[in-house]
């Protein structure tokens, strides 16, 4: 009966295979996660400060005295600089559009497979193949590495795409990349509005203020006015 039960659970050795690639899936989209994670992170850190960089004067010499001037001023200041920051970006996706219309032009075609003309300049492999999937409880997964179809190669006809395709993804890229930083720096100035403005009494104790007197409260700021000297 014991024997019978382990018999049952037995893996086979394309089971294992599938299990081995299974894990491999997780372990590449935990290190993709993390990455993206780490990237956010190290972006907040990185801008989070430009926004105490351009509301310093303002707070230190008391030009702005309420937390809604201050949220008013820093998004003004927050929305220049994203404006700025995207000034490349919108010029390369600007020089792309250009292209794109030229390219379109030449022979007439104004929709194409941009991506799949560029990847003539990668490796390509067979992910088609039925042979190198298997389905696992419902589930179409990889069981091995498919054929290589093709290697790298210049086609002529593909100039536009491999001009396109890149200036893409620098643009999308790089215009991601400001969006974090405006809502990190648009964190940094909520944060500031609450801390700059905020009333605390965790650094005070009133008998340590009444030692600091000589035994004599201090009057001045509170209800009771000072005596005007003689």
């Amino acid at each position: 009966m014991m024997a019978s039960f382990f018999v049952d659970f037995t893996l086979s050795d394309n089971d294992k295979k599938l299990l081995i690639v299974l894990l491999f899936v997780l372990i590449l989209l935990f290190i993709i996660v993390g990455l993206i994670g780490w990237l956010i992170r190290f972006v907040t850190i990185r801008f989070e400060g430009r926004m105490d960089y351009e509301i310093h004067d303002a707070v230190i010499y008391r030009v702005i005295q309420t937390p809604e001037q201050l949220r008013k001023y820093g998004r003004k200041k927050n929305n220049r600089l994203f404006v700025k920051a995207n000034l490349i970006p919108f010029f390369i996706a600007l020089t792309s559009l250009l292209i794109w219309i030229i390219y379109s032009a030449i022979d007439h075609v104004w929709a194409r497979d941009y991506f799949g003309e560029f990847s003539t300049l990668l490796f390509n492999f067979d992910w088609s193949n039925e042979n190198c999937h298997t389905v696992v409880w419902g589930i179409r997964v990889l069981s091995r590495w498919p054929d290589l179809v093709s290697s790298p190669h210049w086609v002529n006809a593909y100039w536009g795409s491999y001009l396109l395709v890149p200036l893409w993804l620098i643009a999308i890229i790089w215009y991601a990349v400001n969006t974090q930083a405006y809502i990190a720096r648009e964190l940094q100035l909520n944060k500031r509005i609450h801390t700059v403005f905020e009333k605390s009494l965790d650094d005070f104790n009133y008998f340590d203020d009444v030692k600091a007197q000589g035994g004599v409260p201090p009057m001045n700021g509170t209800n009771v006015p000072p005596k005007s000297p003689q």
